[in-house]
C-alpha cells in the first residue's frame, strides 16, 4: 500500500519547486542591498533637496533686485494737469544693500544646509543597508528552517518504512505504524508553517528591493567574525552619520547666530535718477534745465531690545538645543552599541555550546536509539522523541545564528561600517 503522507510530502515539495522555478537566480545579501539602494525613493528625495539647496545658496548670496522709480514731483494742486517751474518728472534706479555680511552668511548657511542633507544621504544609505540586511537574514533563516523541516520529513519517511518492514516481519506493532503516520502528518504541518514564514520574510524583503527574492538565498547567514573591543567600537561610533548630521546642524546654528548679529549693523540703500522739468523760469521766461539726483540712506538700529536682541537670544538657545540633541543621540547610540555588543557575545556563547555539546549529544542519541530500535532494545516512542529533539535543537541553532548575525548587522550600522 502506498504511503499517503509520503505522497503529500512529495506533492508539496514539487509545488515548492514550481513556485521558485521562475526566479532568475539566488540572492545574496549584497545583491538585495544594491537593489534596495537603487530604488529607494527617500534617497532620490534627499538628493533633489540637496540640489535645490545648492542652487539656492547662489541666490541667497546675490544682491536684491534693483528697483526702478518713476514719479512726478511738484504738481500744482489747483491744476494737476498743468506744470509749473517746480514740477519735475523723475525716473531713477534704487539698489538696497543688506546689513553687514548678511549676503555672505546667508549663502554660507544655505550651503551648510546642503551639507546637512549630504550627511542625511549617508545615514539613509547606511540605514537601507541595515534594514535590507536584516530582512535578508530573516528570509535566509526561514529558508534554512524550511529545508531542515523537509530533511526531517525525509528521515521520518525512512522511519515509517522501517516500522512497516518490522510489522510485516512480525516484529513490530500496528501502533508504531500508526504513530509514524501521525508524526509525519504533524511534521508536514510544521513544513507548511515554515513555508508561510518564508513567504512572509520574502514579502518583507520585497518591500525594500521591489522584487521577489530569487529561488533561494546565496551565501551564509554568518557573515562577520567576532566584533572588535567595545572601546574601539565606541571610537568608531563618533563617525556615525547620525552624529555627522548633528555636527552639520551645529554649524548651521553657529551661522544663524552670526546672521542675527548682522541686524545690529545698518542696511544701506543708494538711488540715483534723472528729473525732467516743464515749467518756465519767470525771470528768463525759458524752460528750466533738467536735474540729476542721487541719495544714500541707511537704517539706524537704535531700538534693539524687542527685535535684534530677541532674535540673537533665540538663535543662541536653538544652538544650545542642537548641542543637547547631539548629546542625547550619542547617549542613545552608545547604549545601543553596548547592548548589541553584549548580545552578540551572548548569542555566540550559546551557539558554541550548542555546537560542541547539545547538538552532538542529540545526534548521538538519535543514532544509538535507532540502532537499539532495530535490535528491539528501544521503543518507537523513544526513537521519535530523539528525532524530534534533534530537530528542535537544529532549529534553535538557526535562530541563535540569526540573532548573532542580526547583532552584527546592528554593530556594523552603529560603527558606520560597510554591511
Amino acid at each position: 500500500m502506498r504511503n499517503p503522507v509520503s505522497s503529500i510530502c512529495r506533492a508539496l515539495a514539487g509545488t515548492a519547486v514550481l513556485l521558485v522555478s521562475g526566479a532568475v537566480s539566488a540572492w545574496d545579501a549584497d545583491t538585495a542591498i544594491a537593489l534596495a539602494t537603487e530604488r529607494d525613493e527617500g534617497l532620490r528625495a534627499l538628493e533633489q533637496r540637496q540640489a535645490a539647496l545648492n542652487e539656492r545658496a547662489v541666490a541667497d548670496g546675490a544682491l536684491p533686485d534693483p528697483e526702478v522709480m518713476i514719479g512726478v514731483e511738484g504738481v500744482p494742486v489747483s491744476d494737476p494737469l498743468d506744470a509749473d517751474m517746480m514740477t519735475m518728472y523723475k525716473v531713477g534706479i534704487r539698489q538696497r544693500f543688506p546689513s553687514g555680511q548678511t549676503r555672505e552668511l546667508s549663502r554660507e548657511r544655505t550651503g551648510q544646509q546642503g551639507s546637512v542633507i549630504d550627511a542625511e544621504i549617508k545615514a539613509r544609505r547606511l540605514d537601507i543597508a541595515r534594514q535590507t540586511r536584516a530582512a535578508w537574514l530573516d528570509w535566509a533563516s526561514a529558508w534554512e528552517e524550511l529545508e531542515l523541516a523537509r530533511d526531517a520529513a525525509t528521515a521520518f519517511e525512512e522511519l515509517d518504512e522501517i516500522t512497516r518492514a518490522r510489522y510485516r516481519a512480525g516484529t513490530g506493532r500496528q501502533r508504531d505504524v500508526d504513530q509514524a503516520q501521525l508524526e509525519l502528518a504533524v511534521l508536514q504541518r510544521r513544513i507548511l508553517i515554515k513555508r508561510t514564514r518564508v513567504e512572509e520574510a520574502a514579502t518583507r524583503l520585497e518591500r525594500w528591493t521591489g522584487q521577489r527574492p530569487g529561488s533561494e538565498p546565496a551565501g551564509s547567514v554568518d557573515f562577520q567574525a567576532s566584533p572588535q573591543a567595545v572601546e574601539r567600537l565606541r571610537s568608531l561610533l563618533l563617525h556615525h552619520p547620525a552624529l555627522l548630521v548633528s555636527d552639520r546642524q551645529v554649524e548651521v546654528g553657529i551661522t544663524d547666530t552670526r546672521l542675527a548679529r548682522q541686524a545690529y549693523r545698518p542696511s544701506w540703500m543708494v538711488e540715483a535718477g534723472y528729473a525732467h522739468t516743464r515749467g518756465m523760469d519767470p525771470m528768463t521766461m525759458s524752460r528750466q534745465s533738467d536735474k540729476l539726483f542721487a541719495m544714500v540712506s541707511f537704517s539706524i538700529p537704535l531700538f534693539t531690545a524687542n527685535r535684534q536682541d530677541r532674535r540673537l537670544a533665540a538663535t543662541r538657545s536653538e544652538l544650545k538645543a542642537i548641542n543637547h540633541d547631539r548629546g542625547l543621540e550619542l547617549q542613545r547610540l552608545r547604549g545601543e552599541l553596548d547592548r548589541q555588543h553584549s548580545l552578540w557575545h551572548s548569542q555566540n556563547e550559546q551557539l558554541e555550546w550548542m555546537q560542541s555539546r547539545v547538538l552532538a549529544s542529540a545526534e548521538a542519541t538519535v543514532e544509538s536509539t535507532l540502532s537499539a530500535y532495530r535490535a528491539d532494545r528501544a521503543t518507537f516512542d523513544e526513537l521519535v522523541r530523539a528525532r524530534l529533539a534533534l530537530l528542535d535543537q537544529q532549529l534553535q541553532m538557526i535562530s541563535i545564528r540569526q540573532a548573532r548575525a542580526a547583532a552584527a548587522v546592528e554593530l556594523a550600522w552603529l560603527t558606520a561600517e560597510k554591511l
